[in-house]
């Protein structure tokens, strides 16, 4: 509505159109330190640094169509638009100083008193409908719609405010409980199709009961009968044992080369018997060329056992050889034979050494009159041949035993030997103890 002015007067305080101020004094008028007061003929009006009192009705308004703005530190807050709306440019609003809570707003209790408030969410609904035997259906949101399909002989709601009736069918109860909202559906017909299957698969056919009065009905076959107790609801099945049929039994045994075994009767039995050979050696164990035979029930098995050993025992023998040369190992000429009764494993071992004991070797005498053996070296020298040569050329490998020397120098030296004439060995020449040469046969046979 348009604005009212409440008085009005032609006259007015003025002063000169080019002066800035007209209460500084210099047209008559001044205000220091004091209060403006402003007389019409009814209502007074103070101003001063900070305050405008009225004893009126106070109006600030505008005309010829301008906003009205307030601000405060220089920025715009406020405005009233020409067209009445309340604009809040601060975009902020406190109600007797308190800014509410996240997610709340205004609201007023009819009396013209407003206050922040947290709206509902959810008023008067359920957030879960829950079915007996089926999976619950949950609100994923406020505002969510629940879907009711109909189905056969069922009908939905039209329209807002339409009724959902409840019937009780045929052997159907129904009560509600309206302090725990629940709706309970009873079957009443315990008399007929109450609790039972109504499909039933037997040898992968299907049988369907037509209705909840329908029967179904057991015939005995072959071998088979029942013994019905109506008093005590029950059915015993009988299998009939007589005839092949009904034999959970082999009527044959058949063996490799061998004649085959047919039983004769339902209580045919058949037997394993074992028997000693009394021709074996007396050394042997009595009970080694028989087998046992032991059977399980539980299992339906016939075990055969055979009483020979898996491992026959066997005896080595190792024997000196007295004619080997005195300088060499008393043992080297044998081998030695361990068993080990964990791993059925015998191990034979040859006692002559890598290094051929005394064989390719010179027999030296320590300082300390024990006898040590200085093996050979082996000497290699390229022979020609017209023979075909690995990787080709015209010369072959040969190799002979040589003895290092240390020299004075402290370099080392190969001596060589030559063969016997019979050439079955080396022959290596020393000076002995009386000053005479003797010629040594080197045992490099091996």
């Amino acid at each position: 509505m348009a604005i009212t002015q409440t008085h009005t007067s032609t006259s007015q305080m003025s002063g000169d159109a080019a002066a800035d101020h007209i209460l500084d004094g210099s047209f008559g008028f001044n205000l220091n330190n004091a209060v403006l007061k402003l007389i019409d003929s009814e209502h007074n009006l103070h101003a001063d640094g900070q305050t405008i009192i009225s004893d009126g009705t106070f109006v600030i308004g505008t005309n010829a169509s301008k906003k009205l703005i307030f601000s405060t530190d220089d920025t715009e807050r406020i405005q009233i638009t020409t067209d009445g709306a309340l604009d809040i440019l601060s975009e902020k609003l406190l109600i007797n100083g308190n800014a509410g809570s996240s997610g709340q707003m205004l609201t007023t209790d009819g009396f013209g008193n407003i206050s922040w408030s947290t709206p509902v969410t959810q008023e008067n609904a359920f957030k879960t409908l829950a079915v007996s035997g089926q999976s619950n259906v949950v609100a994923d949101q406020a505002g969510d719609t629940l879907n009711i399909a109909a189905g056969t002989g069922i009908v939905v709601a039209d329209q807002a405010g339409d009724t959902l009736n409840i019937a009780a069918g045929t052997g159907i109860s129904i009560s509600t409980n309206a302090s725990t909202d629940t709706i309970t559906i009873t079957n009443t017909n315990t008399s007929a199709g109450s609790e039972a299957f109504r499909t039933i698969v037997a040898g992968g056919t299907t049988i369907q009961a037509d209705n909840n009065t329908d029967t179904l009905t057991l015939t005995p076959g072959s071998n088979v009968t029942f013994t019905v107790d109506a008093n005590n609801d029950s059915i015993t099945i009988n299998a009939n044992t007589d005839g092949e049929l009904n034999q959970n039994a082999f009527t044959q045994v058949q063996s490799t080369n061998q004649n085959t075994l047919s039983a004769d009767s339902t209580s045919a039995a058949l037997k394993f018997n074992s028997e000693n050979n009394t021709s074996v050696d007396s050394r042997y164990d009595s009970n080694r060329d028989k087998v046992t035979v032991t059977t399980d029930t539980s299992t339906n098995e016939v075990k055969v056992t055979n009483n020979v050993p898996m491992t026959f025992a066997l005896k080595f023998n190792s024997e000196n050889n007295t004619s080997v040369d005195s300088r060499y190992d008393s043992n080297r000429d044998k081998v030695t034979v361990t068993t080990d009764t964990s791993t059925n494993e015998v191990k034979v071992t040859n006692n002559v050494p890598k290094t051929f004991s005394m064989a390719s070797k010179i027999p030296i005498v320590m300082h300390s009159g024990a006898t040590q053996g200085m093996p050979l070296r082996n000497k290699f020298f390229n022979v020609a041949t017209t023979d075909p040569v690995s990787g080709g050329g015209s010369s072959v490998g040969v190799s002979t035993r040589s003895i290092p020397i240390l020299k004075s120098d402290g370099s080392t030296a190969d001596v060589l030997m030559p063969a016997k004439t019979d050439n079955s060995t080396l022959q290596l020449t020393v000076l002995n103890t009386s000053g005479s040469n003797q010629t040594m046969d080197m045992e490099v046979a091996e």
